[in-house]
């Protein structure tokens, strides 16, 4: 079967095949031709136009970093402490492909409303409520990231490098040393991306447990829309700009192997 400019040609060999059999296997072929180009153009209308851009950076994350050989020569689940103080869920796997090398994956996610005095209400689009009587700190956050360990994998000093995606959805937030000051009187919603270094310490404390801390910086690029309040509030503007941000964490280890 050939295919010029849209058009379907069949060349059927000089065999003892009746003329009946030749054209039926010539329509079979033009038939087979026209679902498959008609099949793509609705592939690509429907489904890979429904998948966000940032839809593919996650999956080509899950699969550079999840899709790791049997041999493995270790692997640990972790929990970051300090995000769980903030009410944020999040896990950590990280997989041994080397001696003195691992790679891993953090990811974290927060839907919620935090009222000011501390209680936690699960959010709840079109419920009314106040401008100042909670804090909005919804957001979800990738990270996959590679560690040089000094010693051996998973135990004493090391250093690494990430990636990371967060989409976020933010207003009355104060940080700590005067971090981003806007966030306390208007709401931000929006992505970012960025890569970081960081350094940190594991200290083994049974053949399956063990606990690290981590500290670096992230340098990033965000693009988001402003709005007056935390819950609603008036669209203000769109913008976009670099940021700078700790990266912290007390983590606790389960070594599965």
């Amino acid at each position: 079967m050939i295919i010029f400019a849209g058009k379907v040609t069949c060349n059927v060999r000089r065999t003892t095949t009746t003329p009946t059999n030749a054209n039926t296997l010539c329509r079979d072929k033009r038939m087979k031709a026209i679902t498959e180009k008609y099949t793509m153009q609705w592939f690509r209308k429907t489904t890979l136009k429904a998948v966000p851009e940032w839809g593919y950076l996650l999956f080509a994350a899950v699969v550079l970093f999840f899709a790791v050989p049997a041999q493995a020569q270790k692997v640990a689940v972790k929990n970051n402490l300090l995000i769980d103080l903030i009410q944020t869920p999040n896990i950590s796997i990280e997989f041994g492909v080397s001696p003195k090398w691992t790679i891993g994956a953090n990811v974290s996610y927060n839907a919620w409303w935090h009222h000011v005095d501390g209680t936690l209400i699960p959010f709840a689009k079109g419920n009314a409520r106040g401008a100042q009587d909670h804090v909005q700190w919804r957001h979800f956050f990738v990270e996959p990231e590679a560690r040089y360990w000094f010693c051996s994998t998973f135990a004493g000093h090391f250093i690494g490098f990430d990636a990371f995606y967060t989409h976020f959805n933010m207003g009355n937030v104060k940080f700590p040393f005067g971090l981003y000051p806007s966030l306390k009187s208007k709401r931000r919603q929006g992505d970012g991306v960025g890569i970081g270094a960081f350094y940190g310490h594991s200290w083994i404390l049974s053949p399956h447990w063990s606990i690290e801390a981590v500290a670096g910086v992230n340098v990033g690029y965000a693009w988001f829309k402003d709005y007056e309040c935390s819950h609603c509030g008036t669209y203000i503007k769109k913008d976009n700009k670099p940021f700078v941000a700790p990266k912290i964490g007390i983590n606790a280890v389960y070594n599965i192997k």
